[in-house]
């Protein structure tokens, strides 16, 4: 697969889509990326031309929302190359489209009109699934832009994928990052005697897990400075705790084991809702479809 530099943003003139612009702005200064400012336009449904005038209003509207939004951008980093673009069509096949050639697709966290609910409905989970590179979510709350990347990991596959995304961010920003584990606290139906035992038996063997997968990723980036730890309690809870004061979280798309749900699905959504930080949702589209191809 190709390696693109090209940050995305998409916008659709909200408060919140313009919080996602400034943020993105900044990333493809840090990153040394151009920033391509897209906004999709819903297609005119007027099959018989009767108002022919509004269509017209709406295409001068578009137009000015893309410029604007591409202003921000530009006057926040003067030297940054933006790209204002706009298209008309469904909202997540053109934004998937667009991350085909892109580094990272940026969002607000939620936005108005026909981009309303992108971020936080099922048109954002077909997004995060669709796109060819990682989704970033800005919400209200932007974090510490300073402070350390958060990573949810669990084992699994896809929390791989994560990991390796959490560390070159890391290594990118200059910042530390912080691996969690989280083991989701279990019913316990046997003698009260014996479950602190067991309960100390699963954190062992849950830690070992953890540092069985970050070891690879030390070796390879020896100037991360990586803490790792395990948390107990609901997973969304936990990595919400985890990110406080962060600069970004890393989340993959599925989990399981033990730490169960930690990856992208009810409990990554519930973190969405209340990010305290910019999310990094990180998919294996674009893996599964290179090999399609």
């Amino acid at each position: 697969m190709d390696e693109y530099t090209d940050i995305v943003v998409a916008t659709d003139g909200s408060e919140h889509a313009d919080r996602a612009v400034s943020w993105a702005a900044t990333e493809a200064a840090r990153r040394g990326a151009d920033l391509r400012v897209v906004v999709v336009r819903e297609p005119w449904e007027d099959p018989y031309a009767i108002s022919p005038t509004l269509q017209e209003e709406d295409e001068r509207e578009h137009a000015e929302l893309v410029r604007s939004a591409a202003a921000i951008a530009s006057e926040q980093h003067p030297d940054l190359s933006v790209t204002p673009v706009l298209h008309t069509g469904a909202t997540v096949e053109t934004l998937a489209a667009e991350s085909q050639s892109a580094a990272l697709l940026v969002t607000g966290s939620r936005g108005r009109g026909g981009f309303s609910g992108l971020v936080l409905g099922s048109t954002s989970m077909r997004l995060t699934t669709r796109s060819r590179c990682p989704v970033i979510v800005v919400p209200e709350d932007q974090g510490d832009p300073g402070g350390e990347v958060v990573v949810g990991i669990d084992g699994s596959p896809e929390s791989e994928r994560a990991l390796a995304f959490a560390f070159a961010e890391a290594e990118v920003r200059g910042s530390g990052l912080h691996a969690v584990r989280v083991l989701h606290d279990a019913y316990w139906y046997g003698p009260a005697d014996y479950y602190g035992a067991w309960l100390e038996d699963a954190i062992r063997a849950n830690d070992s897990e953890r540092e069985a997968q970050v070891a690879p990723w030390r070796t390879r980036y020896p100037e991360v400075e990586l803490t790792t730890s395990t948390l107990r309690g609901h997973p969304a809870d936990a990595l919400r705790r985890a990110a406080e004061s962060s600069a970004l979280l890393v989340v993959g798309t599925r989990g399981r084991g033990m730490a169960s749900s930690l990856l992208l699905g009810s409990i990554s959504h519930g973190v969405l809702h209340h990010a305290p930080c910019p999310v990094a949702v990180v998919a294996p589209a674009q893996e599964a479809e290179a090999q399609e191809s």
